[in-house]
């Protein structure tokens, strides 16, 4: 098991790893180098699935209105460097929860704090700023969480403190449809693999182009994202989906 200081010290790891892709890409000649900041606004509602030992042990869901009482904090943002046909982006999202579960004969009590880091080179066929590109890296997935449960009158079953990292290969698309000048139609999809038992994530926004020189997008649309995790003799199952907004500075 990791400690929270060593998920973090994975976590940098991933940033340097991150920060050099970027380099990477701002390396090449800057007078033409487009750079782009978007913060993201999630309002998700959570299902975790839980699985102890090969049985069923509870599932909850939990409304974005019901998880606004228990959020300690929550963070998206993607920065994105690149020219010509080859760009390199970094994906941060962090995620703060709590919450008690009841069931007949079991009740589960759940802290988690979740950090996700994308970090990936893209390749765009018609070069950077075109519909379509293609992408591959690493994502990083950091918990600090702890489950226990509690049987009839409260008895402490099982407490399952979790400090665990887990570093997938990452492979997706992008293909943004231009509806006029101003509306845009902008599609992710990626699926990661390797430490986790995989994960899935799929967003669609909404792109409406501001600015004098119309250079900057107002973002506004739905993510969906699964997730399966197994620690030991814990399965967690982890399903996120609801809508989001952001906006997208390009320079």
């Amino acid at each position: 098991m990791l400690s929270l200081k060593s998920g973090c010290r994975a976590a940098i790891s991933v940033l340097i790893c991150s920060l050099l892709l970027l380099s990477a890409a701002a390396a090449q000649d800057n007078d033409n180098l487009k750079w782009s900041i978007t913060p993201y606004l999630w309002a998700p509602t959570t299902k975790v699935d839980l699985t102890f030992r090969d049985t069923a042990i509870g599932s909850g869901e939990i409304s974005f209105n019901d998880l606004l009482d228990t959020l300690d904090a929550a963070f998206m943002v993607q920065i994105e460097a690149g020219k010509g046909k080859w760009s390199g982006f970094v994906d941060l999202s962090y995620l703060g929860t709590s919450d008690t579960t009841q069931r007949t004969l079991l009740t589960v009590d759940a802290d988690s704090k979740q950090t996700f880091i994308d970090a990936a080179a893209a390749f765009w066929p018609g070069g950077v700023g075109s519909p379509f590109s293609m992408f591959g890296g690493l994502r990083y997935t950091g918990f600090d969480e702890n489950f226990r449960f509690y049987g009839p009158g409260g008895t402490l079953i099982s407490e399952q403190p979790s400090g665990e990292d887990y570093y997938d290969a990452l492979l997706g698309l992008r293909y943004r449809f231009d509806f006029s000048e101003r509306w845009q139609l902008l599609t992710h999809g990626d699926f990661s693999f390797g430490d986790s038992e995989g994960t899935l994530l799929l967003r669609a926004n909404f792109g409406y182009i501001v600015g004098k020189r119309r250079q900057n997008r107002i973002l506004f649309g739905y993510q969906y994202k699964q997730a399966e995790f197994r620690e030991g003799d814990l399965t967690k199952d982890f399903t996120y989906q609801g809508p989001m907004a952001g906006f997208d500075f390009r320079f």
